[in-house]
């Protein structure tokens, strides 16, 4: 049966009276699923914007005060915008948008998810801007094929039926690649905000922060090297600049998992045995930029809440092995924490940090 609905593309409309932008746009979709896609990051990234841009995610809290932060590119072009989530509901949204090329003209969007019945939602937006003039030149940018042409990606997604349900965090990620692509991008936001500070002490003590960097730096390109054919590029030194140095590895790794030549290879270690190349970085890699995260916002004075699903299913698969990771001196002694401490607390203290570790 196919759903009918009444505005199967956006209606832009201006506000004669105030500088308001409103679209109407109905989905073949619950207020759940339109909810879940606007809310987490690897759907949303999925979706927004116009084919020809892809997005990464550098900081999403969808939550009430929550912030978030994304940067769109095309080629040699990159768009990055920011925002704070005012409140979520189970209908209703209302968040700041600035274009960060244009940091003095801040947005205040309202999205309402109206249930229509029938399986048919209408998404209500409205956008009110700084000024008349400031709407008229967001009418005129093209963002009607920009928004329609990311409308039609949200519709695959929910015919395709990947927006059941929020995530809010890479549990949501379907991918190895979508997983790096969140979990890289929200360690990048972290070493964007270090500052000054590459030289200071870290919950790891024999590590500075600048070491934590060091680390992801050096060891998946020798792995790689030692059990596939793939080399990574070299990236500038992490003594001379750190935040390029994970630029660039980070990107890197990017490619090999966006390559589909990467799904057929295979990755050979005489402690791993044959692990399909995309798992092995999804499983050892990328699970260790997510837990180093903390590490670094820890230290640095940042957002230090990591995702509370992914704690959850990285602390239940490590503990049902836990006699292996110790053996293998990957991990320092647990931690002794409160019975009742959160997932998080759990997982920085089984992996040997103390997770209230405050500075040296």
């Amino acid at each position: 049966m196919t759903l009918i609905t009444k505005y199967p593309k956006a209606v832009i409309e201006a506000d004669p009276t105030v500088p308001v932008i409103r679209i109407t746009r109905d989905f073949a979709a619950t207020p759940a699923q339109l909810l879940a896609a606007h809310t987490d990051p690897v759907l949303f990234a999925r979706w927004v914007g116009p084919e020809s841009l892809t997005t990464e995610i550098l900081r999403w809290d969808a939550r009430d005060g929550g912030e978030w932060r994304y940067v769109a590119r095309r080629a040699d072009e990159e768009y990055a915008f920011r925002g704070c989530f005012h409140q979520i509901t189970s209908t209703r949204i209302v968040q700041t948008f600035t274009f960060e090329g244009m940091p003095d003209a801040v947005a205040l969007e309202t999205l309402t998810f109206e249930d229509l019945g029938d399986g048919i939602t209408r998404l209500h937006a409205q956008s009110l801007v700084d000024s008349f003039e400031g709407r008229d030149a967001w009418l005129a940018s093209g963002m009607e094929s920009g928004v329609n042409e990311g409308y039609a990606k949200l519709d695959a997604l929910l015919a395709d039926g990947a927006a059941v349900a929020g995530s809010g965090s890479s549990s949501g990620a379907t991918t190895p690649a979508e997983n790096h692509r969140l979990v890289a991008g929200r360690f990048r936001a972290c070493v964007h905000g270090v500052g000054s500070r590459w030289d200071g002490p870290t919950p790891v003590a024999e590590w500075s922060v600048r070491d934590i960097v060091r680390h992801l730096v050096v060891w998946l390109p020798g792995l790689l090297a030692s059990g596939s054919d793939i080399r990574l590029p070299p990236v500038p030194s992490v003594d001379d600049d750190p935040v390029a140095a994970w630029d660039a590895h980070a990107r890197a790794v990017q490619a090999v998992l966006d390559d589909p030549a990467t799904a057929s290879k295979i990755l050979t270690n005489p402690h791993l045995g044959e692990v399909p190349l995309a798992e092995a970085i999804d499983r050892f890699y990328t699970a260790d930029v997510f837990m180093h995260t903390w590490d670094l916002a820890r230290a640095t004075g940042q957002d230090d809440t990591l995702d509370e699903a992914t704690c959850a299913a990285m602390l239940d698969g490590m503990t049902a092995m836990e006699e292996v990771l110790r053996s293998s001196g990957q991990y320092g002694p647990r931690v002794d924490v409160p019975g009742d401490a959160r997932v998080q607390d759990r997982l920085i203290a089984f992996i040997g940090r103390d997770p209230y570790w405050s500075g040296a």
